[in-house]
Protein backbone atom coordinates (compact mmCIF):
# COMPACT_ATOMS: atom_id res chain seq x y z
CA UNK A 1 0.00 0.00 0.00
CA UNK A 2 2.79 2.51 0.48
CA UNK A 3 4.26 1.97 -2.92
CA UNK A 4 1.04 3.27 -4.46
CA UNK A 5 0.38 6.15 -2.16
CA UNK A 6 4.42 7.21 -2.94
CA UNK A 7 3.58 6.63 -6.53
CA UNK A 8 0.74 9.06 -5.71
CA UNK A 9 2.35 11.54 -4.22
CA UNK A 10 4.76 11.75 -6.72
CA UNK A 11 2.15 11.77 -9.42
CA UNK A 12 0.40 14.63 -8.15
CA UNK A 13 3.68 16.14 -7.06
CA UNK A 14 4.97 16.39 -11.08
CA UNK A 15 1.22 17.93 -12.24
CA UNK A 16 2.02 20.43 -9.90
CA UNK A 17 5.35 20.77 -10.73
CA UNK A 18 4.02 21.28 -14.18
CA UNK A 19 0.75 23.87 -13.28
CA UNK A 20 3.18 26.06 -11.02
CA UNK A 21 1.03 25.60 -7.90
CA UNK A 22 3.29 25.93 -4.48
CA UNK A 23 4.98 23.43 -2.65
CA UNK A 24 3.05 24.37 0.30
CA UNK A 25 -0.26 23.19 -1.55
CA UNK A 26 0.86 19.52 -1.52
CA UNK A 27 2.18 19.69 2.28
CA UNK A 28 -1.10 21.29 3.41
CA UNK A 29 -3.61 18.31 1.41
CA UNK A 30 -3.94 15.94 4.08
CA UNK A 31 -5.65 13.31 1.68
CA UNK A 32 -2.27 12.80 0.23
CA UNK A 33 0.27 10.45 1.97
CA UNK A 34 3.50 12.69 1.62
CA UNK A 35 6.83 10.83 2.79
CA UNK A 36 7.87 11.60 6.16
CA UNK A 37 9.57 8.62 7.79
CA UNK A 38 12.99 7.48 6.69
CA UNK A 39 11.50 4.22 5.31
CA UNK A 40 8.99 6.54 3.19
CA UNK A 41 11.63 8.27 2.22
CA UNK A 42 14.08 4.84 1.02
CA UNK A 43 10.55 3.55 -0.81
CA UNK A 44 10.47 6.24 -2.91
CA UNK A 45 14.49 6.26 -4.08
CA UNK A 46 13.91 2.54 -4.61
CA UNK A 47 11.75 3.46 -7.44
CA UNK A 48 14.20 1.84 -9.93
CA UNK A 49 12.32 2.86 -12.76
CA UNK A 50 12.85 6.71 -12.61
CA UNK A 51 15.79 6.69 -10.36
CA UNK A 52 18.05 3.93 -11.65
CA UNK A 53 16.71 3.41 -15.66
CA UNK A 54 16.36 5.71 -18.51
CA UNK A 55 19.35 7.85 -18.33
CA UNK A 56 20.08 9.98 -21.42
CA UNK A 57 21.26 7.94 -24.32
CA UNK A 58 21.14 10.71 -27.00
CA UNK A 59 25.31 10.96 -26.20
CA UNK A 60 25.46 7.54 -27.51
CA UNK A 61 23.35 8.17 -30.80
CA UNK A 62 26.14 11.01 -31.32
CA UNK A 63 28.66 9.03 -30.60
CA UNK A 64 30.80 6.87 -33.42
CA UNK A 65 30.30 3.43 -32.07
CA UNK A 66 27.65 2.30 -34.32
CA UNK A 67 25.73 3.55 -37.56
CA UNK A 68 22.44 2.33 -38.88
CA UNK A 69 20.44 1.48 -42.57
CA UNK A 70 18.52 4.81 -43.76
CA UNK A 71 15.47 2.84 -43.49
CA UNK A 72 15.74 2.21 -39.80
CA UNK A 73 16.88 5.34 -38.97
CA UNK A 74 13.94 6.51 -40.72
CA UNK A 75 11.59 4.67 -37.81
CA UNK A 76 13.42 6.59 -35.06
CA UNK A 77 12.18 10.18 -33.10
CA UNK A 78 12.78 13.29 -34.95
CA UNK A 79 15.52 14.51 -32.36
CA UNK A 80 17.17 11.35 -32.30
CA UNK A 81 17.60 11.02 -35.93
CA UNK A 82 18.48 14.88 -35.39
CA UNK A 83 21.42 14.05 -33.19
CA UNK A 84 22.25 11.17 -35.57
CA UNK A 85 23.44 13.75 -38.10
CA UNK A 86 24.60 16.34 -35.68
CA UNK A 87 22.58 18.99 -37.09
CA UNK A 88 23.06 22.31 -35.43
CA UNK A 89 19.11 22.47 -33.71
CA UNK A 90 18.17 19.10 -32.79
CA UNK A 91 14.54 19.70 -31.65
CA UNK A 92 13.39 21.36 -34.80
CA UNK A 93 10.38 18.74 -34.83
CA UNK A 94 9.79 18.00 -31.59
CA UNK A 95 9.16 20.35 -28.42
CA UNK A 96 10.18 18.22 -25.36
CA UNK A 97 12.58 15.54 -24.61
CA UNK A 98 11.47 13.49 -21.58
CA UNK A 99 14.74 11.24 -21.83
CA UNK A 100 17.46 13.26 -22.16
CA UNK A 101 16.03 16.31 -19.96
CA UNK A 102 12.69 15.40 -18.77
CA UNK A 103 14.27 12.30 -16.89
CA UNK A 104 16.93 13.46 -15.38
CA UNK A 105 15.32 16.19 -13.66
CA UNK A 106 12.63 13.93 -12.50
CA UNK A 107 15.55 12.41 -10.58
CA UNK A 108 16.65 15.61 -8.94
CA UNK A 109 13.23 16.10 -8.24
CA UNK A 110 13.15 12.95 -6.12
CA UNK A 111 16.32 13.35 -4.86
CA UNK A 112 15.30 16.79 -3.64
CA UNK A 113 11.67 15.50 -2.09
CA UNK A 114 14.19 13.01 0.08
CA UNK A 115 16.69 15.59 0.80
CA UNK A 116 13.70 18.78 2.01
CA UNK A 117 12.39 16.46 4.39
CA UNK A 118 15.20 13.59 5.40
CA UNK A 119 16.25 15.74 8.18
CA UNK A 120 13.15 16.59 9.79
CA UNK A 121 12.33 12.81 10.44
CA UNK A 122 12.26 12.33 14.08
CA UNK A 123 15.38 12.73 16.12
CA UNK A 124 15.83 9.05 17.22
CA UNK A 125 16.18 7.63 13.42
CA UNK A 126 19.06 10.30 12.77
CA UNK A 127 22.36 8.89 12.14
CA UNK A 128 21.40 5.53 12.06
CA UNK A 129 22.27 3.21 8.69
CA UNK A 130 18.83 3.36 6.96
CA UNK A 131 18.76 7.30 7.83
CA UNK A 132 22.66 7.72 6.64
CA UNK A 133 21.76 5.17 3.11
CA UNK A 134 18.51 7.99 2.22
CA UNK A 135 20.56 11.13 3.34
CA UNK A 136 23.65 9.66 0.83
CA UNK A 137 21.31 7.81 -1.67
CA UNK A 138 19.85 11.57 -2.57
CA UNK A 139 22.84 13.13 -2.67
CA UNK A 140 24.28 10.71 -5.21
CA UNK A 141 21.33 10.55 -7.32
CA UNK A 142 21.18 14.15 -7.41
CA UNK A 143 24.57 14.75 -8.67
CA UNK A 144 24.58 12.00 -10.73
CA UNK A 145 21.82 13.29 -12.54
CA UNK A 146 23.16 16.61 -12.71
CA UNK A 147 26.42 15.49 -13.94
CA UNK A 148 24.58 13.69 -16.84
CA UNK A 149 23.11 16.26 -18.05
CA UNK A 150 26.25 18.63 -18.33
CA UNK A 151 27.96 15.93 -20.66
CA UNK A 152 25.08 16.67 -23.19
CA UNK A 153 23.46 20.41 -22.99
CA UNK A 154 27.27 22.46 -22.10
CA UNK A 155 30.18 22.36 -23.54
CA UNK A 156 33.23 20.22 -22.39
CA UNK A 157 34.40 21.71 -19.03
CA UNK A 158 37.51 23.97 -19.17
CA UNK A 159 39.67 25.77 -16.41
CA UNK A 160 39.74 28.77 -19.20
CA UNK A 161 36.00 29.38 -19.60
CA UNK A 162 34.57 29.17 -16.02
CA UNK A 163 32.08 31.53 -17.40
CA UNK A 164 30.46 29.32 -20.09
CA UNK A 165 26.91 28.41 -19.17
CA UNK A 166 26.10 25.50 -17.18
CA UNK A 167 22.30 23.69 -16.25
CA UNK A 168 19.83 24.25 -14.03
CA UNK A 169 20.51 23.56 -10.55
CA UNK A 170 17.46 22.64 -8.62
CA UNK A 171 18.34 22.10 -4.94
CA UNK A 172 15.00 21.86 -3.88
CA UNK A 173 11.57 20.75 -4.38
CA UNK A 174 9.89 24.09 -4.46
CA UNK A 175 8.43 23.90 -8.42
CA UNK A 176 7.64 27.99 -8.08
CA UNK A 177 11.96 28.49 -8.27
CA UNK A 178 12.90 30.02 -11.23
CA UNK A 179 14.94 27.61 -13.45
CA UNK A 180 18.16 29.40 -14.28
CA UNK A 181 21.26 28.39 -15.89
CA UNK A 182 24.68 28.20 -13.28
CA UNK A 183 27.90 28.76 -14.82
CA UNK A 184 29.69 25.99 -15.99
CA UNK A 185 32.16 26.09 -12.89
CA UNK A 186 29.48 26.14 -10.45
CA UNK A 187 27.59 23.22 -12.44
CA UNK A 188 30.76 21.23 -11.50
CA UNK A 189 30.97 22.36 -8.05
CA UNK A 190 27.92 21.02 -7.06
CA UNK A 191 27.99 17.89 -8.92
CA UNK A 192 31.02 17.40 -7.00
CA UNK A 193 29.72 18.58 -3.81
CA UNK A 194 26.92 16.13 -3.88
CA UNK A 195 28.68 13.47 -4.35
CA UNK A 196 31.47 13.72 -1.98
CA UNK A 197 28.65 14.67 0.42
CA UNK A 198 27.04 11.29 -0.20
CA UNK A 199 30.47 9.70 0.94
CA UNK A 200 29.65 10.75 4.25
CA UNK A 201 26.39 8.59 4.39
CA UNK A 202 26.67 5.72 2.11
CA UNK A 203 27.73 2.49 3.57
CA UNK A 204 30.43 0.19 1.79
CA UNK A 205 28.25 -2.28 0.50
CA UNK A 206 24.72 -1.63 -0.51
CA UNK A 207 21.66 -3.79 0.16
CA UNK A 208 21.08 -3.96 -3.57
CA UNK A 209 23.32 -2.73 -6.15
CA UNK A 210 20.73 -0.61 -7.57
CA UNK A 211 21.46 1.85 -4.72
CA UNK A 212 24.32 3.82 -4.17
CA UNK A 213 27.34 3.18 -2.36
CA UNK A 214 30.57 4.56 -1.34
CA UNK A 215 32.36 2.29 -3.93
CA UNK A 216 30.00 3.83 -6.72
CA UNK A 217 30.54 7.44 -5.25
CA UNK A 218 34.40 6.67 -5.13
CA UNK A 219 34.00 5.82 -8.88
CA UNK A 220 31.77 8.45 -10.06
CA UNK A 221 33.72 10.88 -8.72
CA UNK A 222 37.22 9.52 -10.57
CA UNK A 223 34.82 9.76 -14.02
CA UNK A 224 33.50 13.57 -13.45
CA UNK A 225 36.95 14.05 -12.44
CA UNK A 226 38.99 12.86 -15.74
CA UNK A 227 36.00 14.89 -17.31
CA UNK A 228 37.63 17.84 -15.77
CA UNK A 229 41.14 16.56 -16.55
CA UNK A 230 41.77 16.60 -12.63
CA UNK A 231 44.07 13.47 -12.94
CA UNK A 232 45.27 13.31 -9.33
CA UNK A 233 41.68 13.58 -8.22
CA UNK A 234 41.00 11.03 -10.90
CA UNK A 235 43.44 8.87 -9.69
CA UNK A 236 42.49 9.37 -5.88
CA UNK A 237 39.42 8.38 -5.99
CA UNK A 238 39.73 5.25 -8.64
CA UNK A 239 42.23 4.04 -6.40
CA UNK A 240 39.17 4.63 -3.65
CA UNK A 241 37.33 2.71 -5.19
CA UNK A 242 39.03 -0.22 -6.04
CA UNK A 243 40.30 -0.69 -2.70
CA UNK A 244 36.83 -1.62 -1.79
CA UNK A 245 35.29 -3.33 -4.34
CA UNK A 246 37.80 -4.50 -7.26
CA UNK A 247 36.53 -7.80 -8.54
CA UNK A 248 37.14 -8.38 -12.50
CA UNK A 249 35.14 -11.30 -14.51
CA UNK A 250 36.96 -13.82 -16.31
CA UNK A 251 35.16 -14.02 -19.44
CA UNK A 252 36.50 -17.39 -20.08
CA UNK A 253 34.09 -18.49 -17.83
CA UNK A 254 30.95 -16.92 -19.87
CA UNK A 255 29.18 -18.82 -22.92
CA UNK A 256 29.20 -16.86 -26.53
CA UNK A 257 26.27 -19.00 -27.34
CA UNK A 258 23.39 -17.27 -25.32
CA UNK A 259 21.80 -13.91 -26.73
CA UNK A 260 23.53 -12.09 -24.16
CA UNK A 261 26.36 -13.74 -22.66
CA UNK A 262 27.76 -11.31 -19.98
CA UNK A 263 25.18 -11.41 -16.80
CA UNK A 264 23.30 -8.59 -15.15
CA UNK A 265 24.60 -7.53 -11.75
CA UNK A 266 28.08 -9.80 -12.60
CA UNK A 267 30.39 -9.02 -9.98
CA UNK A 268 32.32 -6.31 -11.75
CA UNK A 269 29.11 -4.32 -11.65
CA UNK A 270 29.37 -1.68 -8.47
CA UNK A 271 26.41 0.27 -9.09
CA UNK A 272 23.57 -0.97 -11.50
CA UNK A 273 21.71 1.69 -14.49
CA UNK A 274 20.06 1.59 -17.85
CA UNK A 275 20.47 3.84 -20.53
CA UNK A 276 17.17 4.79 -22.16
CA UNK A 277 16.05 2.54 -24.73
CA UNK A 278 14.20 5.60 -26.67
CA UNK A 279 17.29 4.49 -29.02
CA UNK A 280 14.76 1.79 -30.44
CA UNK A 281 17.88 -1.01 -31.23
CA UNK A 282 20.84 -0.15 -29.52
CA UNK A 283 21.02 -4.00 -28.53
CA UNK A 284 20.10 -5.45 -31.75
CA UNK A 285 19.82 -5.29 -35.65
CA UNK A 286 19.12 -1.74 -36.10
CA UNK A 287 22.50 -0.81 -34.91
CA UNK A 288 25.74 -1.66 -36.86
CA UNK A 289 28.99 -1.43 -34.89
CA UNK A 290 31.27 0.22 -36.86
CA UNK A 291 33.45 -1.75 -38.57
CA UNK A 292 37.28 -0.24 -37.44
CA UNK A 293 35.97 -0.58 -33.51
CA UNK A 294 34.98 -4.65 -34.51
CA UNK A 295 38.36 -4.99 -36.56
CA UNK A 296 40.29 -3.79 -33.62
CA UNK A 297 39.85 -6.82 -31.53
CA UNK A 298 42.48 -9.68 -31.78
CA UNK A 299 40.98 -13.23 -32.51
CA UNK A 300 41.67 -14.09 -28.65
CA UNK A 301 40.07 -11.42 -27.53
CA UNK A 302 37.32 -13.03 -25.96
CA UNK A 303 35.44 -9.45 -25.89
CA UNK A 304 35.31 -10.30 -29.68
CA UNK A 305 32.42 -12.88 -29.59
CA UNK A 306 31.09 -12.00 -26.00
CA UNK A 307 30.42 -8.24 -27.05
CA UNK A 308 29.20 -8.55 -30.99
CA UNK A 309 27.45 -11.34 -32.96
CA UNK A 310 27.12 -11.39 -36.77
CA UNK A 311 24.03 -9.90 -37.85
CA UNK A 312 23.47 -9.31 -42.10
CA UNK A 313 26.12 -10.73 -43.68
CA UNK A 314 29.65 -8.15 -43.20
CA UNK A 315 27.69 -6.85 -39.93
CA UNK A 316 27.92 -7.04 -36.52
CA UNK A 317 25.38 -6.25 -33.47
CA UNK A 318 26.56 -5.59 -29.55
CA UNK A 319 25.49 -8.19 -27.16
CA UNK A 320 27.86 -7.32 -24.55
CA UNK A 321 25.48 -5.65 -22.20
CA UNK A 322 26.22 -5.88 -18.40
CA UNK A 323 22.35 -5.76 -17.97
CA UNK A 324 22.62 -9.22 -18.73
CA UNK A 325 19.54 -8.89 -21.05
CA UNK A 326 17.62 -9.21 -17.86
CA UNK A 327 16.31 -5.20 -17.65
CA UNK A 328 12.78 -4.37 -18.06
CA UNK A 329 13.13 -4.72 -21.92
CA UNK A 330 16.02 -6.18 -23.63
CA UNK A 331 17.13 -3.44 -25.68
CA UNK A 332 18.51 -1.38 -22.57
CA UNK A 333 21.88 -1.02 -21.98
CA UNK A 334 24.25 -0.67 -19.55
CA UNK A 335 24.39 2.56 -17.66
CA UNK A 336 25.91 1.88 -14.38
CA UNK A 337 29.17 2.04 -12.99
CA UNK A 338 31.73 -1.18 -13.17
CA UNK A 339 35.20 -1.76 -11.72
CA UNK A 340 36.44 -2.37 -15.57
CA UNK A 341 35.68 1.14 -16.20
CA UNK A 342 37.48 1.96 -13.07
CA UNK A 343 40.45 0.22 -13.51
CA UNK A 344 41.00 1.95 -17.39
CA UNK A 345 40.60 5.19 -15.30
CA UNK A 346 43.17 4.33 -12.78
CA UNK A 347 45.52 3.21 -15.44
CA UNK A 348 44.86 6.08 -17.24
CA UNK A 349 45.23 8.59 -14.93
CA UNK A 350 48.69 6.91 -13.76
CA UNK A 351 49.46 6.87 -17.52
CA UNK A 352 48.88 10.21 -17.55
CA UNK A 353 50.82 11.32 -14.16
CA UNK A 354 54.34 9.23 -15.26
CA UNK A 355 53.45 6.08 -13.65
CA UNK A 356 53.93 3.82 -16.77
CA UNK A 357 54.41 0.40 -14.48
CA UNK A 358 51.79 0.90 -12.79
CA UNK A 359 49.96 2.03 -15.90
CA UNK A 360 50.53 -1.28 -17.32
CA UNK A 361 49.66 -3.61 -14.12
CA UNK A 362 46.39 -2.25 -13.80
CA UNK A 363 45.73 -2.55 -17.63
CA UNK A 364 47.00 -6.26 -18.28
CA UNK A 365 45.13 -7.61 -14.71
CA UNK A 366 42.17 -6.53 -16.51
CA UNK A 367 43.03 -7.63 -20.06
CA UNK A 368 44.28 -11.31 -18.99
CA UNK A 369 40.86 -11.98 -17.86
CA UNK A 370 39.75 -10.83 -21.43
CA UNK A 371 41.93 -12.70 -23.71
CA UNK A 372 41.65 -16.59 -24.07
CA UNK A 373 43.34 -18.80 -21.57
CA UNK A 374 46.97 -19.14 -21.95
CA UNK A 375 46.96 -16.47 -25.33
CA UNK A 376 47.58 -13.40 -23.35
CA UNK A 377 50.82 -11.56 -23.78
CA UNK A 378 51.18 -8.50 -21.70
CA UNK A 379 50.78 -4.94 -23.10
CA UNK A 380 54.31 -2.94 -23.00
CA UNK A 381 54.77 0.25 -23.10
CA UNK A 382 58.07 2.54 -23.98
CA UNK A 383 57.02 5.19 -22.22
CA UNK A 384 53.83 7.56 -20.61
CA UNK A 385 52.38 8.84 -23.78
CA UNK A 386 53.06 5.18 -25.41
CA UNK A 387 51.24 3.76 -22.80
CA UNK A 388 48.21 6.15 -22.67
CA UNK A 389 47.74 5.45 -26.12
CA UNK A 390 47.36 1.70 -25.90
CA UNK A 391 44.97 2.38 -22.13
CA UNK A 392 42.84 4.39 -24.61
CA UNK A 393 42.48 2.32 -27.09
CA UNK A 394 41.47 -0.48 -24.79
CA UNK A 395 39.17 1.95 -22.75
CA UNK A 396 37.17 2.49 -25.81
CA UNK A 397 37.13 -1.53 -26.76
CA UNK A 398 36.05 -2.31 -23.32
CA UNK A 399 33.27 0.19 -22.54
CA UNK A 400 31.26 0.73 -25.50
CA UNK A 401 27.68 1.44 -25.78
CA UNK A 402 27.83 2.81 -22.06
CA UNK A 403 27.19 6.33 -22.80
CA UNK A 404 31.08 6.57 -22.23
CA UNK A 405 32.61 7.49 -25.60
CA UNK A 406 30.65 10.68 -26.10
CA UNK A 407 32.41 11.87 -22.58
CA UNK A 408 35.75 10.54 -24.46
CA UNK A 409 35.38 12.30 -27.61
CA UNK A 410 34.50 15.51 -25.92
CA UNK A 411 37.31 15.62 -23.10
CA UNK A 412 40.04 13.74 -25.71
CA UNK A 413 39.11 16.76 -28.39
CA UNK A 414 39.54 19.26 -25.82
CA UNK A 415 43.03 17.79 -25.01
CA UNK A 416 43.87 18.10 -28.73
CA UNK A 417 43.15 14.55 -30.36
CA UNK A 418 41.61 15.92 -33.64
CA UNK A 419 38.82 13.37 -33.67
CA UNK A 420 36.12 14.09 -36.34
CA UNK A 421 33.26 12.09 -37.09
CA UNK A 422 31.59 11.27 -40.32
CA UNK A 423 28.16 9.77 -41.02
CA UNK A 424 26.80 9.14 -44.19
CA UNK A 425 22.66 9.55 -44.43
CA UNK A 426 20.77 8.84 -47.53
CA UNK A 427 23.98 9.51 -49.39
CA UNK A 428 24.91 12.85 -47.85
CA UNK A 429 27.39 12.77 -45.97
CA UNK A 430 27.50 14.41 -42.21
CA UNK A 431 30.78 15.53 -40.31
CA UNK A 432 31.26 16.54 -36.30
CA UNK A 433 34.90 18.47 -35.98
CA UNK A 434 36.67 18.14 -33.24
CA UNK A 435 35.58 20.95 -30.76
CA UNK A 436 32.36 21.77 -32.42
CA UNK A 437 29.35 24.23 -30.86
CA UNK A 438 27.51 20.96 -31.59
CA UNK A 439 28.77 19.30 -28.65
CA UNK A 440 26.90 20.69 -26.79
CA UNK A 441 23.39 19.68 -28.07
CA UNK A 442 20.89 22.41 -28.22
CA UNK A 443 18.30 22.63 -25.35
CA UNK A 444 14.53 21.03 -25.37
CA UNK A 445 12.81 24.05 -26.84
CA UNK A 446 9.96 23.67 -23.37
CA UNK A 447 12.48 24.43 -21.20
CA UNK A 448 13.54 27.44 -23.39
CA UNK A 449 9.86 28.83 -23.36
CA UNK A 450 9.03 28.25 -19.71
CA UNK A 451 12.02 29.28 -17.78
CA UNK A 452 13.59 32.06 -20.20
CA UNK A 453 16.97 30.77 -20.03
CA UNK A 454 19.61 31.10 -23.25
CA UNK A 455 19.92 28.30 -25.96
CA UNK A 456 23.65 27.24 -26.40
CA UNK A 457 25.40 28.79 -29.34
CA UNK A 458 25.15 26.88 -32.46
Amino acid sequence: MLKYKLLLFVLVSMITVSCKKGWIEIKSNKSLDTPNTVEDFQALLDYTTNMNENRPSIGEVSADNYYVPYTSWQTWTPYNKSAYMWNADIYNNSTTDNVNWNYSYRQVFYSNIVLDGIDDVESIRKSTMEWNNVKGSALYFRGEAFFNVSQIYTRPYSLTFPDNAGIPLRLNADPNDKSVRASLKDTYQQIVQDLKGSLNYLPDVPVYKQRPSKPAAYALLSRIYLVMQDYPNALMYADSCLKKVDSILDYNTLKSTVNFPIPGLNKEVIFQATISDDLQGLLGVNCIVDSTLYKSYDNNDLRKTLFYKAGSPGQMNFIGTYTGGTASTTSKAFGGIATDEVYLTRAECYARTGNVAAAMSDLNKLMIARWKTGTFVPFTAAGATDALAIILRERRKETPFRGLRWLDLRRLNSEGDNITLTRTVNGQQYSLPPNDLRYALSIPPDVISLSGMTQNDR
